[in-house]
């Protein structure tokens, strides 16, 4: 792994902080939203839409590059590697049609988000199975993605709702952080260990 792999997990790592950060600013200036009580989509039609509009937008489009730059290249080519990633990768185009489509839409944002909690759901389960499989990010990284998924499906079977809505992207928050770290890691290690190349003459 070299400097090319580094730009993957950058990405989930911006993803994360574009996300948060914009997720305060709608919060803390919308008087009507209450932690843990409102649904987080109701931020995208409040008075700072466009920051919480904006955070999905752009965290769905970084969470698509995390998934095809980093995870694509890092778990190799069996049919769990590729799937995991892919999956996440759509997880990251429905997150952004979230934010395109807010609940002034109606139906089409419901459908959005429910398909982007399922499509996350399956790409842990996944990602999961191909992290054991090829110990490509050790047992720290199989055990993060292993207890998000059992986390989501806990969350899942409490149903759809503002609590377990938030707690879902809390986990998803806290597994991309540790993935995209450990990601990194790995890819600047790798680097250190073959040394600086050799200028050309």
């Amino acid at each position: 792994m070299g400097r090319s792999y580094e730009l993957g997990p950058v990405c989930g790592l911006l993803a994360i902080a574009s996300f948060s950060a914009l997720y305060l600013i709608a919060a803390s200036n919308d008087p009507d939203y209450t932690f843990l009580e409102n649904y987080l989509s109701d931020l995208g039609v409040g008075p700072w839409a466009w920051a919480f509009n904006s955070a999905l937008m752009l965290s769905g489009a970084l969470i698509a590059l995390f998934s095809l730059l980093g995870l694509h290249p890092l778990l190799g080519h069996s049919l769990p590697a590729r799937a995991g990633p892919a999956l996440l990768a759509v997880a990251g185009v429905l997150l952004v049609n979230v934010g395109i489509f807010t609940e002034d839409s109606g139906d089409a944002h419901l459908a959005f988000s429910i398909a982007f909690f399922l499509t996350l759901l399956a790409a842990l389960g996944v990602l999961t199975y191909a992290l054991h499989a090829t110990g490509a990010l050790g047992r720290v990284g199989t055990i993060a993605s292993a207890s998000a998924f059992v986390f989501g499906l806990a969350l899942l079977a409490i149903g759809l709702g503002p609590f377990s809505e938030t707690l879902a992207v809390l986990t998803a928050l806290v597994w991309g952080t540790v993935t995209s770290v450990l990601m990194l890691t790995k890819a600047r290690g790798a680097r250190a260990q073959r040394g600086p190349v050799p200028p050309t003459l």
